[in-house]
């Protein structure tokens, strides 16, 4: 009886180093008490400012508010950009021979810049 105790015991000690050496849970928890790397705060961040923005479609109507006549297909270039830590759109619009620039608060919807000239064509 004795030897069948020590044989249990033995196999059970076994199946828990086993288990402990391959389960990777040692290797998860170490990760999860480390601080995120610059990457993953950058990426968390990039993600939360990006959940803020007016978004595209809105920054264009705002715009195009601004230009009596015009439609979407009248603007010729617009991106996000970053100026100064702010994010904001920037664009041109070219209607009835005349040339718009505007930026655009990404998150506020504030026009920062609005500039028009006229361009021959």
């Amino acid at each position: 009886m004795r030897k069948k105790v020590t044989l249990l015991l033995a196999a059970v000690v076994a199946v828990l180093m086993i288990a402990g050496c391959s389960s990777g849970d040692d290797d998860k928890a170490a990760q999860q008490t480390q601080p995120p790397s610059s990457e993953q705060t950058t990426q968390a961040a990039t993600s939360e400012s990006q959940q803020n923005l007016i978004g595209e479609q809105k920054a264009k109507e705002i715009a195009l508010m601004k230009v009596e006549g015009a439609k979407e297909s009248h603007i010729t270039k617009f991106k996000l950009d970053k100026d100064d830590g702010r994010q904001e759109y920037e664009g041109e619009i070219v209607y009835n021979n005349r040339e718009y620039d505007f930026e655009i608060d990404a998150v506020s919807g504030e026009i920062l810049s609005w500039e028009d000239e006229a361009v021959n064509q």
